[in-house]
């Protein structure tokens, strides 16, 4: 019978997770909100639906493990290094302001010494599962202040595992813990180094070539665990266990296989840890202090906003970017209710601070989704209020910018952006750059760009690279709030500027368009065509239909977004070339009897119908040929005809027809 009622248990539970997760999601927003309110609901302080609660925590403990495996996972060295500054800046920076800062404030409440580091350093970390899952909706991963973002998110998973290991310490059997115990972690770290580059490696080589998925994710799981078991036995977590066998394997060439096998045991093991963390919640303390929780959420959220805004100003980011960080991360994360249970089970937060503390951190959580996707324009309307310019130009910038007239100001660093400026180069046209990041800057004006620092989304700083005389505004960002504002701008400060933008999906056309901009390219659009074309290619279809139906596809897509002051299409004289032909690559074979002619020789237009637009010859390209032009070995035509015409010129290249007709 205890197996029918845990079963009886695990149904109730995993169906009103299901619920209220799909209910949240239609109502945009996150499904975790959802797994908190179920335990909330069926846990000991709501209706008490579920009797099995050690076995609840259990399964919610591998749910922690499956977690700080897959984040140890995406840990490689590469990554870390690709962020190394924000995080050794910015990260530390966040952490080390925000755990004295709330240690203070429990002090000052009257908690004990312990109870205040344990809470400094629990409610100092933010949601890491939340918060990258709503940049990435967002299309904002890329951005300025989402790498900044992810680089505190980074910081704060990496100082979970310390903080599980200090823990101990700070509760009145530390003094159980000697530096022989630290020896065994170090020597643990070591031992399970080695197992994982001499005897993982060649196992999982051996589990691959059996061919068997189930072998592999079987043996994925016996790793997980069992290094977790070890490390318990050492007198460590079960969670530093996991992250460890995910930061040992990631350096491997199987990690990617890893964690995509790993993800749905994951996932489904996370949301009963979260229906878990909703069952410690008392909901009936909630309802009777709900304003101390809003008052201590309020004062947690400011105090979170404000260090990871400064942390963001440490890395030499703008105040925009700064306060668009500090908003994003004000919330309390995941690890947070793992390292307030632990600290409970040690005895160092009492039941009243513990509960009030679980209260905060679900409705943090449960306002992120609320805040998050408002965070940038919130933060630039802060920043403009504040009078912030984006940016201190320099005096050589500013001698430089003040003798542009008719340049192009490119806003973007970028692939996209040094290519338009690599054309712009080859053409002689005067342009500059305008970036965020201070690292591509310094690339910039490395390769001898004339680039500056700064935020193109505020006026007083377009107006400094000359915007008013400049002639175009070429926007190639990532970042979608960037975009609106920059353009908004842009036709303010010059209603005949032409400005030309970058956006991801089709969808934004519309509403780029209306805020001013003159031509919108979609990344979505253009990758389709690219698709289309080269599969068209590998079907042997002729370079000029493709080209034909390209420009075609791109005039229906475009030309609802002209303005009246642009007039026809630009690709309308395009269309009218090819009207009635195509563009086709013709290589001349080397047994030709054409070899040693000229085209007026042939009467190659007269006979065939078709015009030579060019002649591919030794790697170079020859436009405007002459009817005198001689035809050598190896030469390739570019030719401007029906498929008629086209056929009648294989045939004369060929030999097939005779000198003394036409080629039929």
């Amino acid at each position: 019978m205890t197996e029918l009622v845990f079963l009886q248990d695990m149904l109730i539970l995993l169906a009103l997770a299901l619920a209220n997760a799909w209910l949240f999601s239609r109502l945009k927003q996150s499904p975790i909100i959802g797994y908190l309110a179920t335990g909330m609901l069926v846990g000991p302080y709501g209706f008490h639906l579920i009797k099995g609660l050690h076995e609840v925590e259990v399964l919610a403990e591998i749910g922690v493990i499956l977690l700080l495996f897959t984040i140890g996972l995406e840990f490689p060295f590469a990554r870390i290094l690709r962020l190394r500054r924000l995080m050794l800046i910015g990260g530390t920076a966040q952490v080390a302001l925000s755990i004295p800062l709330i240690w203070a404030a429990c002090r000052f409440l009257g908690l004990s010494n312990g109870a205040a580091w344990a809470l400094g350093m629990a409610l100092a970390l933010s949601s890491t599962a939340i918060v990258l899952k709503l940049l990435i909706e967002q299309g904002e991963m890329d951005t300025i202040h989402g790498r900044v973002s992810l680089a505190i998110l980074l910081v704060q998973d990496l100082c979970v595992v310390f903080f599980l290991v200090l823990l101990p310490f700070l509760s009145e059997g530390a003094g159980q813990f000697s530096w022989l115990a630290i020896v065994n972690a170090i020597g643990l770290m070591g031992g399970l180094s080695l197992f994982v580059r001499y005897l993982l490696k060649p196992l999982l080589r051996g589990v691959l070539r059996t061919s068997s998925p189930e072998l592999f994710r079987l043996t994925l799981l016996t790793l997980v665990l069992g290094t977790a078991w070890v490390t318990s036995l050492a007198g460590f977590s079960l969670a530093l266990g996991a992250f460890l066998a995910g930061l040992f394997l990631a350096e491997s060439d199987y990690s990617h296989q890893a964690m995509a096998d790993i993800l749905p045991f994951r996932d489904t093991f996370l949301a009963i840890f979260f229906v878990s963390m909703g069952m410690l919640v008392d909901v009936r303390m909630l309802a009777h202090s709900w304003h101390l929780v809003l008052g201590f959420l309020l004062v947690l959220s400011l105090l979170k906003i404000g260090t990871a805004g400064v942390a963001a100003l440490f890395a030499r980011c703008p105040l925009r970017v700064s306060l668009a960080a500090g908003l994003i991360l004000f919330q309390v994360g995941e690890f947070s209710f793992v390292l307030l249970k632990q600290a409970s089970s040690l005895g160092l937060v009492d039941p009243q601070p513990y509960q009030l503390a679980l209260s905060v951190i679900a409705m943090s959580m449960v306002v992120t989704p609320l805040l998050v996707p408002r965070a940038p324009a919130l933060a630039a309307t802060i920043a403009n209020l504040l009078g912030h310019k984006g940016g201190k130009m320099e005096a050589e910038t500013l001698e430089r910018t003040a003798n542009l007239e008719g340049h192009v100001i490119i806003v973007g660093y970028g692939l996209s952006g040094r290519n338009v400026g690599g054309i712009l180069h080859e053409m002689q046209i005067p342009h500059l750059f305008i970036e965020l990041n201070s690292e591509s800057v310094r690339n910039g004006r490395r390769d001898g760009e004339f680039i500056v620092y700064g935020d193109a989304t505020a006026p007083p700083v377009l107006e400094e690279l000359g915007i008013k005389r400049a002639r175009a505004l070429v926007l190639a960002v990532n970042d979608p709030g960037a975009l609106s504002r920059a353009i908004r701008a842009g036709r303010e400060l010059n209603p005949d500027l032409y400005i030309l933008a970058r956006t991801r999906y089709r969808a934004e056309l519309d509403y780029l368009r209306d805020l001013g901009a003159d031509e919108v390219i979609p990344d979505e659009l253009e990758a389709s065509l690219q698709l289309s074309s080269y599969l068209l290619r590998r079907f042997g279809i002729a370079e000029g239909r493709i080209l034909q139906h390209l420009t075609q596809l791109r005039r229906a897509h475009y030309s609802q977004l002209r303005s009246p002051r642009q007039g026809a299409s630009t690709e309308a004289p395009t269309l009218s070339v090819l009207e009635g032909g195509q563009v086709e690559y013709q290589a001349v074979p080397g047994d030709s009897p054409c070899l040693g002619r000229t085209l007026a020789e042939m009467a190659f237009r007269s006979r065939t119908g078709a015009m030579v637009l060019g002649v591919l010859r030794r790697e170079r390209t020859l436009y405007n040929v002459s009817p005198d032009f001689q035809l050598e070995q190896g030469d390739t035509l570019i030719l401007l005809g029906n498929d008629e015409e086209i056929q009648r010129v294989r045939q004369l290249l060929h030999g097939i027809c005779s000198w003394e007709k036409t080629c039929e």
